[in-house]
């Protein structure tokens, strides 16, 4: 239980939530376990000070028959009260009628102890102020501060004989009381609210993290798909379709010209057998089957060589500059640009010779540029992108790399598709 009759409570959350399952657990949750725990050693603090007083009462040599009577009863009314209602006030955050009555009978049992002049009675007061702060609101416990000691004041005036002089005793006294009971009071109070502030601080962040945490792994995922739907397009959907031109061409040439029939046979065979080991490769999450054992400019000769041989186009590969390594996702990116500008090639170009280009540019950060060039019917860029010719994909891969794209064609004149990386 925190004072002022704050009580820490966790924010709801929903069971469905999946921030629930990744967030550490609350603070606030950890911070009023806290309290709970705490609430046990001031039962038994303020029991233990009432004990205490009964022993000191009963063995007094100061006290009458009548006083210590009295005294004890005091004591005990006072510890049934708060057995009743102020151990539950002192767990819950409910204040209502119960509140007063602890108070009331709390602070009157110590001015009939003071009257009997039960002097030991006095520590009572460390058990009796937190209560003001514990029970009441910030506002009221100040209030009710300056009621109980000036309570307090009157009671000692009394014992002299409500002179003036003993007034002037007894005011620099409660005065130091009061001081010291709302500096203590106000302080506390205000630990513990900072405290509550920072656990529920520390929990909101542990939630925006867990809801970033929980957003990153969405964009993840998407992601993923993106990569593997490109993946797919540009691997098993192109080899897919050459199988599928080659076996056409099969069932042309099968009767008129049986050899030929043979080698289309051969090379469908061989297409099946790389689009399978790239399935094996994707599965995997490997890199492309022509970079797994082989130089990108190797790789590239080799969809060039394939492609020509598929078609039966003039396909020129030339390879310009010092051949080195990339980085592998790099790479991965000009293979595909070069099988996705081949396969449009095959689609829509109608051409009769195809040049594919690699440039290895000199510096430390080895650029390349790979440039698939056709002499075929060209297109309108613009439409092109919009009407499903991969370039979208294609531009959006290079640039994941850091690279750029470039598509320059015209009805009739042919197109240039070039990727570089730097």
């Amino acid at each position: 239980m925190a004072p002022s009759g704050r009580r820490l409570t966790t924010p709801e959350r929903a069971p469905s939530d999946p921030a629930v399952t990744t967030a550490a657990p609350s603070s606030l949750a950890d911070l009023d376990s806290f309290w709970q725990r705490t609430t046990v050693g001031f039962h038994t603090v303020y029991l233990g000070l009432l004990g205490l007083l009964v022993v000191m009462i009963g063995s007094s040599d100061n006290l009458s028959s009548r006083e210590r009577l009295v005294g004890l009863l005091v004591v005990a009314a006072m510890a049934v009260v708060y057995l009743l209602f102020g151990r539950r006030l002192l767990e819950t955050e409910q204040r209502d009628w119960r509140t007063p009555i602890q108070l009331g009978v709390s602070w009157a049992g110590l001015y009939v102890l003071i009257s009997a002049e039960i002097f030991e009675a006095y520590f009572l007061l460390f058990g009796l102020i937190p209560h003001i702060w514990i029970f009441l609101s910030t506002r009221m416990a100040v209030a009710a501060t300056f009621v109980s000691m000036a309570g307090l004041a009157l009671v000692e005036v009394a014992q002299d004989g409500w002179t003036l002089s003993a007034a002037r005793d007894v005011a620099p006294q409660i005065g130091m009381h009061i001081g010291l009971s709302l500096l203590m009071g106000l302080f506390i109070t205000n630990v513990f609210i900072q405290a509550e502030r920072r656990a529920a601080l520390i929990d909101e962040l542990e939630r925006t993290r867990s809801e970033l945490a929980q957003l990153e792994h969405s964009r993840g995922v998407l992601a993923e798909r993106e990569r593997l739907s490109h993946e797919i397009h540009d691997t098993l959907a192109q080899g897919f379709t050459s199988i599928l031109t080659l076996a056409q061409a099969v069932e042309v040439t099968l009767d008129r010209d049986p050899a030929a029939a043979r080698e289309r046979l051969a090379l469908l065979e061989r297409t099946a057998r790389d689009n399978l080991a790239e399935a094996r490769a994707l599965v995997s999450s490997l890199a492309p089957v022509g970079l797994q054992d082989a130089t990108l400019a190797e790789a590239v000769e080799r969809v060039a060589t394939r492609f020509a041989d598929e078609t039966g186009l003039d396909v020129t590969v030339e390879i310009d500059g010092e051949v080195r390594t990339l980085e592998p996702n790099v790479e991965v990116v000009l293979l595909r640009a070069t099988q996705e500008a081949l396969t449009n090639i095959r689609k829509h170009a109608g051409a009769r010779r195809v040049t594919v280009a690699l440039r290895f540019q000199p510096g430390p950060r080895g650029s390349a540029t790979i440039a698939v060039v056709d002499d075929g019917r060209g297109f309108e860029p613009v439409h092109a992108a919009a009407d499903g010719y991969g370039l979208r994909g294609m531009r959006a891969r290079v640039e994941q790399v850091g690279g750029r794209l470039e598509v320059i064609s015209a009805p009739g004149a042919g197109s240039t598709v070039r990727a570089t990386v730097s």
